[in-house]
């Protein structure tokens, strides 16, 4: 009789089919995810379990990236813009980074700032950028005076950077290439429900002046402070590495097995 070794397969496979589905469901601090592997049409897919999907302001080329695809701006015009949604409000701690490639630290015309994400100027929840003065990063939340730090490492250009930003019940922290770079203390915290102003990726608040020039590729937003351990595993990992359990390979595989078992 192998009804038997049939009952167990199937078993397993609705195991482990439930299994793979919960081990894919990113965490609920995620807030922001884009990979930027998925373009569709103009819109920009969110890996979240919100769906804070964006679309594509101007065109920005869809290149080879870090881990996949990346999105390419012309540092005058182009950027992604995700709308307003609760979820992406923060009002105590929270962790941005992503993956930079960029040819200068200033905006257009050697304006100061050069923006990575943001989401909102007056008042900021989360804004990062690049800086002439310092070449390093930029962090800024809450009002736009005294809201803001600097690092004190160095953004090279013309290369892949792993950058990230935090803040920590009022501490700012920087990281580059798993680094820490900048510890600050007694800023503020972010605005919450106050800020209702979309994200911005490649760009920042204040109008024209602060475009990025070169690819940007894994943004990840949480509404938490990673620790540093959490950090740099994040940084080697792509969205396959993220979500690494795929419910169909494992099917694939059982039922295979299952096949080898009926012969």
């Amino acid at each position: 009789m192998k009804i038997k070794p049939l009952f167990v397969i199937l078993i397993s496979i609705v195991f482990v089919v439930s299994f793979a589905h919960a081990a894919n469901e990113p965490e609920d601090s995620l807030i922001l995810y884009m990979s930027f592997d998925t373009i569709d049409g103009k819109s920009t897919i969110d890996h979240s379990k919100y769906e804070n999907h964006g679309e594509m302001m101007g065109n920005p080329k869809h290149v080879a990236g870090k881990f996949g695809k990346a999105l390419k701006f012309n540092g005058v015009s182009e950027f992604v813009e995700i709308p307003h949604h609760e979820s992406l409000t923060v009002d105590q701690d929270v962790t941005v980074m992503a993956w930079i490639h960029t040819e200068r630290h200033t905006g257009p015309d050697e304006a100061q700032w050069q923006g990575i994400l943001a989401k909102g100027n007056n008042p900021r929840s989360y804004s990062l950028w690049t800086e002439k003065n310092s070449k390093c990063l930029h962090f800024s939340v809450g009002p736009p005076q005294g809201g803001g730090s600097v690092c004190k490492g160095e953004v090279k250009l013309n290369e892949w950077q792993h950058v990230v930003a935090q803040v920590n019940d009022g501490t700012h922290r920087y990281w580059i290439n798993g680094q820490k770079v900048g510890e600050i203390v007694n800023k503020p915290n972010p605005p919450g429900l106050e800020d209702i102003s979309p994200v911005v990726i490649g760009t920042a608040g204040g109008g024209n002046i602060r475009y990025f020039l070169g690819m940007i590729d894994e943004v990840r937003i949480w509404n938490r402070a990673l620790s540093e351990e959490e950090i740099n595993k994040q940084m080697e990992k792509g969205h396959f590495e993220i979500f690494a359990v795929d419910p169909k390979l494992k099917l694939a595989t059982i039922w295979g097995n299952l096949k080898a078992q009926q012969r």
